[in-house]
C-alpha cells in the first residue's frame, strides 16, 4: 500500500511533489523496434559471402555455401502495482490516483533501459535452432579502462572514443547509414569527465566544452544518452568501473509484444480500495556483436 500518511493535508499541505526520478525509459528511442508475439521469437542472419577467381574455361561451378544463422529475443512480463487505502483517501484533500499511477508508468519504462542493458549492452545472447544456445559478450568489443591513462584505470576520454568509432569503422559497418547511427550510454559523470580531461589548449576543447554546457550532446559522431542504471562494480578500492555502451542503432532490436498497460479499480477482497496495476512484456538482444561496445570508466 501507498504510504499516503506522508501526504496528509494538515501536514504537508495540497500537492504532491515527484522525487527525482528517470521517468521512463532513455534508451528505447535509439534501438531498433520489432513486433513480437508470443514467448520468443528468431531474427534469421545471413554472414557476408565472397566469390572467387575462375581459373580456367568450363571448370567446374565453384559452390560457396552460404552461412546463416539467427538470434532469438526471449519477452519477459513485468508487473507494478499500489493500493489506496479507503481511510487514508477520506483523509486527503487531493487525489493521489493520478500520481501513483505515473509513477507506475514510469517505473515499467525504467525497466525497459534495463532489458537492454542487461541483455544487450552486458549478458548473453541466444541463439541456434531453439534459440537457447548463449553467446558471451565478445572481449574484442571491450574497450579497457585504462585505454589513454598510461596504465592506470581513467574515466571517459577521447582516446576512448576514437577506439569506439576505429572498431565500428574496422567492422565496415557503413556510419552514413542513419540506422547505423551511433549512440553511447554514459552517466553525468563520464561527460564530466571528458570535460575535465580537456585541455583548453587542445582542439577538441570547444566542441566538448559545447557538450558539457549542454548545448549539444554529441561528439565525434557519437550522440550520448545519460543514465543512472549502467552497471557498475568495485575497482578494488575507493571507486567503481562502470560499463558504459556504444551501439549502431541496428545493432540492437528491442521487441515489446504487450506495451505498458494500466488498469485501476476496486478490489472486493480488499474492502473495495482502490488498485492501480500496470503490465508489460518485452525482451532485446544483440543483433551483432560488432555493433555494440562495451567501454568500461572509472568513477572516482
Amino acid at each position: 500500500m501507498a504510504e499516503l500518511e506522508l501526504n496528509f493535508a494538515k501536514q504537508y499541505g495540497s500537492n504532491v511533489y515527484t522525487m527525482a526520478q528517470q521517468k521512463g525509459s532513455r534508451l528505447r528511442s535509439f534501438v531498433t523496434i520489432e513486433e513480437m508475439r508470443g514467448e520468443k521469437r528468431h531474427f534469421d542472419r545471413v554472414h557476408p559471402t565472397a566469390a572467387v577467381r575462375s581459373d580456367s574455361k568450363y571448370g567446374d561451378t565453384p559452390l560457396i555455401p552460404t552461412q546463416f544463422d539467427r538470434r532469438t529475443i526471449h519477452a519477459r512480463e513485468y508487473i507494478w502495482a499500489d493500493m489506496v487505502d479507503w481511510q487514508d483517501d477520506l483523509n486527503l484533500f487531493i487525489d493521489p490516483t493520478s500520481n501513483i499511477v505515473r509513477m507506475g508508468g514510469f517505473a515499467l519504462g525504467r525497466i525497459i533501459d534495463d532489458i537492454i542493458i542487461e541483455n544487450a549492452f552486458d549478458g548473453v545472447s541466444y541463439e541456434g535452432k531453439d534459440g537457447l544456445t548463449t553467446v558471451a559478450f565478445p572481449d574484442a568489443q571491450k574497450i579497457d579502462v585504462t585505454t589513454g591513462g598510461s596504465a592506470s584505470n581513467v574515466g571517459l576520454n577521447v582516446e576512448k572514443l576514437i577506439q569506439v568509432r576505429s572498431k565500428f569503422g574496422l567492422a565496415d559497418i557503413d556510419l552514413d547509414d542513419p540506422e547505423n547511427k551511433v549512440y553511447m550510454a554514459v552517466t553525468q559523470k563520464q561527460i564530466d569527465d571528458l570535460v575535465r580531461g580537456t585541455d583548453i589548449k587542445s582542439r577538441d576543447y570547444d566542441a566538448i566544452r559545447a557538450l558539457g554546457e549542454g548545448r549539444t550532446n554529441s561528439f565525434y559522431g557519437i550522440e550520448f544518452v545519460t543514465t543512472g542504471r549502467l552497471k557498475k562494480v568495485s575497482d578494488g578500492g575507493t571507486g567503481f568501473i562502470r560499463t558504459c555502451a556504444a551501439w549502431c542503432k541496428s545493432g540492437i532490436i528491442l521487441c515489446i509484444p504487450k506495451e505498458i498497460s494500466m488498469k485501476v479499480e476496486t478490489r472486493a477482497d480488499k474492502c473495495d480500495n482502490w488498485q492501480a496495476l500496470a503490465k508489460m512484456k518485452a525482451g532485446a538482444t544483440r543483433i551483432e556483436d560488432a555493433k555494440v561496445i562495451q567501454v568500461f570508466c572509472e568513477e572516482a
